[in-house]
């Protein structure tokens, strides 16, 4: 008897679990996978590394502590894609966005500030 209970209560627990984890698209975890963030007035925000993406959003790790706004831009380097997005989380360095324009290769922007992301060195301007 005492053992059925236990028995379910950790199912219950577990099935607590398996909820809070559900998400509306799987994960894809990355390796060391490089990115930089910008504004939508194309300022430059700091680099970081993208951890998880999947098809509606990414989860980000910055490089230092700093404020980052609602709605920006992230450039994957390895990718060469960029991608508008919504900050949905934050938790310390890391953050989770949710895709506003899906990632497109950067030769589709014809915006020149985004497009100094791709540049190997990015050159603010004064």
């Amino acid at each position: 008897m005492k053992s059925a209970v236990f028995a379910f209560l950790n199912s219950g627990k577990n099935s607590l679990v398996h909820a809070i984890q559900r998400r509306l698209d799987p994960r894809q975890r990355t390796r060391l996978r490089p990115a930089k963030l910008a504004g939508l007035d194309n300022a430059f925000i700091c680099d970081c590394m993208i951890r998880d993406m999947s098809k509606g959003g990414l989860r980000l790790v910055l490089n230092r502590y700093m404020d980052i706004p609602e709605e920006f831009y992230v450039y994957d380097v390895g990718a060469r894609t960029l991608a508008q997005v919504q900050l949905r989380w934050r938790n310390g360095l890391a953050a989770g966005v949710l895709y506003l324009v899906p990632p497109a290769h950067i030769r589709h922007f014809s915006n020149s500030g985004v497009r100094k992301l791709a540049q190997r060195l990015y050159e603010l301007d004064d």
